[in-house]
């Protein structure tokens, strides 16, 4: 009954697809007391905590349904995170002022260079959750819908360029797990074959998510460094992502098995180069 009360022409705040993904878990796990747990949890959500999808800045860990996507993340090295043990760490009491100017700043400077990719920041990007720590820079998932998990960078990385890599990337990230939760776009996206960032080969809907973040991430740079050069210079880090970029445009071109929805998709990237 609360279910069927929803508007879905509202947006829904991460703790509503957090209590879901526990509920598809539990079902697939076959897990009685599992799903129990998860239904009770979430006939404890409020309507306003469904619908809080104001846009929110701050630590990790500031919400209650945060807990248990942060202790997924933070297990040991899987194929996903492989770069050792993932440190996310709370900021307690950090002054996070001078990030939130310099994240308001790169809002307005990705408005001016690509109002498409802003639009998309507004419209999927409901929580900005800061850690400190190491293994991963950012996560966002379809688990938490809407949430973008950022680890703040070292002193000497400049951050308004740091914020504005990440958004994009996680942005795009939210953008296609929203397409894909209304169409596949792959009729083959299990096959594993060659990826444009990690080294090992990794199923095809991987490698589509890593070329459609790497042509956004090219887009908004390149519009950038055009329109402020000295801010934004297109060095090494650009031209191997451009290179990432081009392998993951390969493995698509000769391998993906479209469907309708996703041949349209691969029609709008842009050729390497």
């Amino acid at each position: 009954e609360r279910i069927e009360s929803l508007d879905a022409s509202k947006r829904f705040s991460p703790a509503l697809f957090a209590g879901f993904s526990r509920l598809a878990d539990a079902f697939r796990d076959e897990k009685s007391e599992a799903v129990l747990d998860a239904l009770q949890w979430l006939c404890t959500l409020s309507k306003k905590e469904i619908l809080d999808a104001r846009f929110r800045f701050g630590s990790i860990l500031e919400e209650r349904w945060e807990d248990p996507f942060i202790a997924e993340i933070r297990k040991p090295p899987t194929d996903r995170h492989s770069d050792g043990d993932t440190e996310l760490q709370a900021l307690l009491e950090t002054d996070l002022s001078v990030v939130d100017a310099v994240y308001s700043d790169a809002l307005r400077l990705i408005e001016e260079a690509d109002e498409d990719m802003h639009a998309e920041i507004s419209q999927y990007v409901t929580r900005f959750k800061l850690f400190q720590g190491g293994g991963v820079a950012a996560v966002s998932s379809p688990r938490v819908f809407g949430a973008v998990f950022l680890r703040l960078p070292s002193d000497s990385t400049p951050l308004g360029p740091y914020l504005i890599e990440h958004m994009v990337h996680e942005t795009s990230h939210l953008a296609l797990n929203a397409l894909m939760a209304h169409d596949p776009l792959l009729q083959n996206p299990h096959e594993i074959h060659a990826a444009p960032i990690r080294p090992d080969p990794r199923p095809l809907y991987q490698v589509l998510h890593g070329t459609f973040v790497l042509a956004r991430n090219q887009r908004v740079l390149e519009r950038l460094a055009q329109d402020r050069p000295e801010e934004f210079p297109l060095g090494q880090s650009f031209e191997r992502s451009a290179e990432a970029y081009a392998r993951g445009l390969e493995t698509l071109e000769e391998y993906a098995v479209w469907t309708e929805a996703g041949s349209a998709l691969f029609e709008t990237f842009d050729p390497p180069g």
